[in-house]
């Protein structure tokens, strides 16, 4: 699970000013030169050189106008709105600081990502007009764009990308029928009540269902499933439903839902095996769990399953020996595989063209470019009926989209990964 972070090697102030100038000049197609625009300048075709006229007349390099043929209309048709914080309203040209960097690096990663998916759709015949937006992480900016001729005239519209930018943006949107995608907040979809809303990052409650999913594939008949409810948000976010959720997974399973160390000790069997499930990520919570653990097993012998927060990802545990012992699994919706050949040609073309390694940003607005940019040449303006019939596998993220009536469209697509040696690895 993405929340809203940067892990990125930072770019240098020049080169921040050069990609954001880049961002919202030009259009999605391989750039090498360009300037520091507006932060509302629209953005040029994908797979195509024609031109557009602007109100006094005359024409702008780069803008989408009246094209004649088939292909001029496709591009027409194909109009994708890409609204991001980019924040340029913040930033001084003349004395980049790091802060700015830092402030506008997520929506330059997922940009550029999103960049190269479609200048591979356009290499393959498909076009596209692409205009970028400034979002500016600012309600009264996201409520003036939603309204503005660039959004009203896309068939497909990606970001913003903050839970306040969204429900800003979306309540305000005219058009209920485009789809808005949410390609980072990691909120539940239901928190915006936006039908058209599309969330690419699985919330929570997805997590908790994979981890019930897993746990019910687990289970044998002698086992006990284990509910270890702690006092910290995280921890009681990921187990709300969860009992009700394995209970309906499995009906068969032995359930025991504890709340202290001294009430799992009693739930603990030594004749089956012992699949414990917790959603803390506290590590006053975590050492304590563990440390009681090692000191059963020091006891007698039990066979133990631990079933944790998708967040565990990110939390260090060497300084537990055993860890490993207790099997540990998470959910995750990232299965980048690093050593993979689609991987490396997207990270040497990356690279190549902006000088740093793509994050984990870059790699979601690829895949985001590729599915829907490929699902919008394909269907055309019918696309939505078809988000809940295909699937897709992307470098980074999965899709799998499930309907759902006042929430738009959740994906489902989660992956697990087991701890091995010193870290998760993809299952």
């Amino acid at each position: 699970m993405i929340s809203v972070q940067n892990h990125q090697r930072l770019l240098s102030g020049n080169k921040l000013i050069l990609a954001l100038g880049l961002a919202l000049s030009l259009g999605a197609c391989s750039p090498k030169v360009g300037v520091l625009k507006s932060p509302d300048h629209r953005g040029g075709n994908v797979g195509s050189t024609t031109t557009g006229t602007d109100k006094s007349g005359g024409t702008k390099p780069g803008e989408p106008g009246e094209v004649a043929g088939a292909k001029g209309k496709r591009v027409l048709e194909n109009s994708i709105a890409l609204v991001l914080p980019f924040q340029l309203d913040r930033l001084n040209p003349n004395a980049v600081s790091k802060e700015d960097v830092k402030r506008s690096a997520i929506a330059l990663d997922f940009y550029q990502g999103f960049q190269l998916g479609l200048d591979e759709l356009a290499k393959a015949g498909k076009s596209f007009a692409l205009n970028v937006l400034d979002s500016r992480d600012n309600e009264g900016q996201n409520i003036s764009i939603a309204k503005s001729e660039d959004v009203s005239e896309a068939a497909l519209i990606v970001g913003p990308v903050y839970p306040k930018e969204i429900r800003a943006f979306g309540t305000n949107l005219a058009d209920k029928q485009v789809l808005q995608i949410n390609p980072l907040a990691a909120s539940r979809a239901s928190e915006f009540n936006l039908p058209n809303l599309v969330s690419l990052t699985p919330s929570i409650d997805v997590h908790m269902k994979a981890a019930a999913a897993r746990v019910a594939r687990d289970y044998s008949a002698g086992d006990v499933v284990i509910i270890y409810n702690t006092t910290d948000n995280d921890g009681r976010q990921f187990l709300s439903g969860f009992l009700s959720e394995i209970r309906r997974a499995k009906p068969s399973a032995t359930v025991r839902s504890v709340s202290s160390v001294a009430q799992l000790n009693e739930a603990l069997l030594t004749t089956g095996a012992n699949l414990i499930v917790t959603g803390t990520t506290d590590k006053f919570q975590l050492r304590t769990l563990l440390n009681n653990l090692d000191a059963k097993s020091n006891e007698s012998f039990y066979s133990v399953n631990l079933y944790g927060h998708p967040l565990w990802d990110r939390i260090d545990f060497s300084m537990y020996e055993n860890f490993a012992n207790y099997n540990p699994v998470i959910s995750a919706e990232s299965h980048l595989k690093s050593w993979t050949t689609g991987v490396k040609q997207f990270k040497d073309s990356y690279y190549t063209l902006y000088g740093v390694n793509p994050s984990d940003y870059s790699y979601k607005g690829y895949d985001a470019a590729k599915f829907f940019g490929g699902l919008l040449a394909k269907y055309g303006v019918k696309y939505p009926e078809h988000i809940t019939k295909e699937s897709f596998d992307g470098l980074f993220s999965g899709y799998q989209f499930e309907q759902s009536e006042g929430a738009g469209f959740v994906n489902h697509a989660v992956t697990h990964k087991l701890y091995r040696g010193s870290s998760f690895q993809l299952n």
